[in-house]
């Protein structure tokens, strides 16, 4: 068939997903059947989990990815747009009875945090988008105390640099398996799958009442990776710990609530207010960095945050108003524009800017679109 006898939209579909958002390669994800695979989780959750509408099912693309518990395993992407970077966590719901996966209730899942990546996912060291193919990789494990059985792998993706708090889902079958180097009796291994009531709940948030109103806006105007409020023994820092941003509140209705965090600021969006970007102590975390150089984002955090409390804080979101109304024309997807005052960002989504964005207090970017923001002291 010549390309001229294929119809546009196919076409356009393929054109998009090489060259627009991310979308999970490995493990292979199930059927999308939302339009805009790559397109984040709706802002009001209505796709939530799976980027699923409501009266959709699952469907595997093909046999579930096998994973044996205690072996490596690989997680890949595919897409440019990568935002900078950010965090990411890998979680499981199931067991799925007998891989009926268009019956598992999905509305109702309970995800259990399996890794969590702090910075540099779903691409390390990234300024803004990438120019070519994504050739990072993550490991992880299927840790003990997970039962063999069918299962929902979830991705989730909170990116650094966008035009407005976002949150990526991608699902994916897979069938865990029992590890083949590691043989137990009867009781221990009932004794090692109490340990799943330890896995903390899936991070959630930029989802309206869904994820309780808990967003990650104050961390995507610092243009900082966030730090999960309980990111569980399996963590990465791709980028190291030095400019995370300590996110305050978990939109996840199951989340327990911390010792030191009350009840009205784990899910309000306006407790974040008071919170800054701070260095994440690599002693609070179970798993050592799988780097020690920490590369800083386009906005590092020890300069973009200021001195002084909110005052700040409140102009830049006053003087966003003022900015000049992005252009609706057709732009490069994923890429950055810095507008015409200087102080303002908008993100290609859709072929079209996003809204304006503050850039922090006391920069400013160079005004032009491009893989991300060529950013300088004011």
């Amino acid at each position: 068939m010549h390309l001229n006898q294929i119809p546009w939209a196919v076409v356009s579909a393929a054109v998009s997903l090489s060259a627009g958002h991310v979308i999970l390669e490995n493990p292979k994800p199930f059927r999308f059947v939302a339009y805009g695979p790559s397109n984040p989780i709706e802002s009001t959750g209505s796709d939530f989990p799976c980027k699923m509408p409501a009266g959709a099912k699952l469907e595997p693309d093909g046999v579930p990815t096998s994973m044996a518990i205690g072996e490596e395993q690989t997680v890949s992407f595919l897409g440019k747009a990568v935002h900078g970077g950010g965090s990411c966590q890998f979680s499981l719901s199931g067991p799925v009875e007998d891989g009926l996966w268009a019956n598992y209730p999905l509305k109702d899942a309970e995800w259990k945090v399996i890794h969590s990546i702090e910075g540099g996912c779903p691409a390390r060291n990234q300024r803004g988008n990438l120019d070519g193919p994504n050739q990072d990789k993550y490991s992880f494990k299927i840790p003990e105390g997970i039962k063999p059985g069918h299962y929902i792998f979830s991705w989730t993706w909170l990116a650094r640099i966008g035009g407005q708090p976002e949150f990526y889902q991608n699902c994916a079958p897979i069938t865990v398996t029992l590890g083949v180097t590691k043989r137990m009796n009867v009781s221990d291994r009932r004794a090692l799958l109490t340990k799943r009531v330890d896995f903390p709940e899936l991070f959630m948030a930029n989802m309206g009442e869904v994820s309780g109103g808990c967003t990650t806006g104050e961390a995507l105007r610092e243009q900082v990776a966030i730090a999960f409020p309980n990111p569980g023994p399996s963590v990465e820092h791709p980028e190291g710990t030095g400019n995370l941003f300590k996110q305050p509140c978990d939109g996840n209705p199951r989340a327990n609530k911390s010792q030191d965090q009350g009840e009205d600021s784990a899910c309000d969006s306006s407790a974040s207010t008071s919170s800054q970007a701070v260095p994440v102590p690599s002693a609070d975390y179970d798993k050592p960095t799988t780097s020690t150089q920490s590369i800083a984002p386009v906005i590092s955090a020890s300069s973009a945050v200021p001195s002084s409390s909110a005052g700040p804080a409140s102009t830049q979101t006053s003087d966003a108003a003022t900015a000049s109304a992005p252009s609706t024309g057709t732009c490069v997807e994923g890429h950055l524009t810095c507008l015409d005052d200087g102080t303002h960002f908008a993100t290609c989504t859709g072929g079209r800017l996003t809204a304006p964005q503050p850039i922090a207090p006391g920069f400013k970017c160079r005004v032009g679109s491009g893989i991300g923001l060529d950013i300088s002291p004011a």
